[in-house]
């Protein structure tokens, strides 16, 4: 309050961290909202006819009479292909996701946005590898000590990958004592769940493990009611359960959300990078003779290889990657970048939406244009991940899932001053052919952790196909996707959500993830839309 008194707007550049924000300000006659820069804390808003309402939780803004209970269509068409709902928009007609990295006025009836931060996007290599890393270790070492400051216990979440490890070692040599870390996993030989508990011993942590289980699918509703709108992932089960866990010991966890987003961690950068070399390299007729042919025939077992994902690709993500493939030569790293993530498809929800429904939807069928075809520097293409995916998803999950159990996530990879340095970074000191996160193996392997520096990324696997066939997520799908509710509802086209359900049981892990992601849409349409 006392910097705005001296500052006004210009506060925000003194602020460091993650914040959501409205200060009425009678002097000016106005309210003062903003949210920080990479939407880590929700913020979400109601305008229309000069009457402004804002909340942190969607839950909140519908207890104003004014707020409609009404599905937008055009997020629900959004929210198929990505999982998630994509600011600025919601599922709900009218409310909108306050953006991330802006502030508004608000005076008289009116609003206005303004835009106070982006993600710099210029790499450069006036820096040696060498000043690289001792620049890295300065600005990450002091986000994780920023980030400890708190008058209750804070905690760690440990995954016993790269990014926790790091975290967790940055915190050792700035605070001599016991800290308490905390750890999911499904008792199944891939999980992680040793060598976090491996990595807790050697640094002297209180470390606790959380078993995920058939079982608790049974708080699924609980989960859709907490998360304001559906996120069809099925990692909210475990993030849950582990936020659950330690919210019994501690008030506050560091977690190292942003990570993979910063410096090339995911499968998706590999291909997206991988698919513009293959695009400028690989002839057309190799493509259509060679390339095209030899996936079209190779049976989806031998394709299971190519990928570092414990699942079954099956033959609906056959179909998939050969859609991918297809695409390669007459499409940019955006578009790329777009069908590695997408889970529906246009043919997909062609079958899957009625014919009303459809209607109501936008037309996707826009013409390339030649802007969108053009090379993206590395950074530009992990800046895209700043549009939605980070504030919408990645840091979104955390947050409500957390928040869920009054919890505080904090994340020193999202801390502002590190993700422009990172952003900076020539693309050797992030994603290479062979590997990522290079910087950061580099640190780690620096100090005293040397294993970590070769480590190949795990992914965090949940066996969802199995717990489909199991109690009680079987009853569950049972009865939100039965033909009769989902008749009842008018949205979705009974027969193809049948045919989901049969094509799900051990048919693949793309089947899965869609049947998944309708049951969490179902759960959210019935509890927030009252229908």
């Amino acid at each position: 309050m006392h910097l705005y008194e001296r500052l006004g707007i210009d506060c925000l550049q003194y602020l460091r961290g993650m914040f959501a924000l409205a200060i009425l300000d009678t002097v000016e006659g106005i309210l003062f909202v903003a949210r920080d820069r990479m939407g880590i804390k929700p913020l979400y808003y109601y305008y229309n006819n000069g009457l402004f309402v804002a909340a942190s939780e969607i839950k909140a803004l519908l207890r104003h009479p004014a707020v409609p209970r009404s599905l937008n269509h055009a997020s629900l068409d959004s929210y198929l292909t990505l999982r998630y709902v994509p600011g600025p928009d919601c599922l709900l007609h009218g409310v909108k996701k306050f953006p991330a990295a802006n502030y508004m006025y608000y005076k008289n009836g009116n609003i206005q946005f303004k835009r106070y931060w982006t993600p710099p996007v210029a790499e450069s290599s006036e820096m040696s590898d060498g000043e690289a890393l001792d620049r890295f270790g300065e600005l990450f070492n002091e986000a994780t000590r920023i980030r400890m400051i708190s008058e209750r216990p804070v905690g760690l979440f440990l995954s016993g990958g790269l990014d926790s490890t790091a975290i967790a070692a940055s915190v050792r040599r700035n605070f001599d004592k016991p800290m308490k870390t905390f750890s999911v996993g499904f008792g199944w030989k891939g999980d992680e769940l040793s060598a976090a508990a491996a990595t807790a011993r050697k640094l002297g942590f209180e470390h606790h493990e959380v078993l995920c289980r058939p079982q608790d699918t049974a708080l699924l509703p609980e989960i859709a009611w907490h998360l304001d709108e559906p996120l069809g992932d099925a990692i909210v089960l475990p993030m849950y359960l582990l936020a659950r866990a330690a919210s019994q010991e501690v008030t506050v966890v560091q977690s190292g959300e942003g990570a993979d987003e910063m410096l090339g961690g995911y499968f998706m950068h590999k291909v997206v990078r991988w698919a513009d070399l293959y695009s400028r390299f690989v002839p057309g007729l190799l493509h259509k003779g060679g390339v095209m042919a030899l996936a079209g025939a190779m049976p989806a077992k031998f394709l299971n290889l190519l990928f570092d994902y414990p699942g079954d690709l099956g033959e609906s993500g056959k179909l998939r990657l050969l859609e991918l493939l297809s695409s390669f030569k007459n499409a940019g790293p955006k578009e790329h970048y777009t069908k590695v993530i997408a889970l529906f498809t246009r043919a997909d929800k062609l079958r899957l939406l009625r014919p009303d429904t459809l209607k109501l939807l936008e037309d996707e069928s826009l013409p390339v244009e030649k802007a969108r075809l053009k090379r993206l520097s590395l950074s530009e293409l992990l800046a895209l991940q700043f549009d939605h995916w980070l504030p919408d998803d990645i840091l979104c999950k955390l947050d409500k899932l957390t928040m869920a159990h009054s919890l505080e996530g904090r994340v020193p990879f999202m801390d502002h001053v590190l993700v422009e340095f990172l952003l900076s970074l020539p693309p050797r000191q992030k994603l290479t052919l062979f590997s990522n996160k290079v910087i950061l193996r580099r640190w780690l392997k620096a100090n005293a952790h040397p294993e970590m520096a070769s480590k190949k990324k795990i992914p965090f696997y949940i066996p969802l196909e199995q717990y489909l066939s199991q109690e009680p997520l079987k009853s569950l799908i049972g009865d939100y996707l039965s033909e009769e509710r989902i008749g009842r509802a008018g949205i979705f086209n009974p027969n193809e959500v049948a045919r989901l359900r049969r094509l799900s049981a051990g048919h693949g892990v793309l089947a899965s993830k869609q049947l998944f992601s309708l049951l969490m849409f179902e759960m959210w349409r019935e509890k927030f839309l009252g229908a």
